[in-house]
């Protein structure tokens, strides 16, 4: 997930392309989520992010703090929500449960476009995206429903490892790795 933005720091949603930067946190946020996989650096294939500017701007970070000097790739399948009429408004506004009925991107379908998105890539890939999406892929994978997964909490800047080969989950909104995952993907 993508580090702290100014949207998050002020309580606001939004699925602008644009307006919501990094705060200096969410760059060092990034760069030390960067820091924590940079022995995977010559192991990456793909660095995959949404184009929402928070999101380029985490994964600028991340690859500048795991030493990384290759290119990364925007994929619109990993935007933020669509939002509707809560878009640009108060997180606290926002309807416990993402249906269409509230001009709201289903949650299921968050689920369904970055599943999508992650099998279009081969070999070892980062993929950049947002809280909700990330937290319906999870959702998608573990045959769970939106009410029930109040738990999963998808911090700013975390990691969330899956093997989509095997369908397995691996980590969940974790802000480290152990020893034993990272030799498990740098062995990919």
């Amino acid at each position: 997930r993508h580090g702290e933005s100014t949207a998050n720091s002020t309580g606001v949603v939004s699925h602008d392309l644009e307006g919501y930067p990094l705060t200096e946190k969410g760059r060092k946020q990034a760069n030390h989520t960067g820091q924590v996989l940079s022995e995977l650096k010559d192991k990456i294939d793909n660095i995959v992010v949404s184009p929402l500017q928070r999101t380029i701007q985490t994964a600028e970070e991340v690859m500048r703090g795991m030493g990384y000097t290759g290119k990364y790739i925007i994929d619109n399948d990993l935007r933020e929500t669509f939002l509707g009429p809560y878009n640009n408004g108060p997180v606290s506004a926002l309807p416990k449960i993402h249906s269409s009925k509230y001009g709201i991107e289903p949650f299921e379908e968050n689920g369904e476009r970055l599943f999508r998105c992650a099998i279009k890539y081969e070999g070892l890939s980062i993929f950049v995206s947002h809280n909700l999406p990330i937290k319906a892929l999870v959702c998608k994978l573990m045959n769970l429903h939106e009410e029930d997964a109040g738990g999963i909490d998808i911090k700013n800047a975390s990691m969330t490892a899956i093997d989509f080969d095997n369908l397995r989950i691996l980590s969940i909104g974790s802000l480290r790795i152990s020893e034993e995952l990272l030799k498990r993907l740098s062995s990919r």
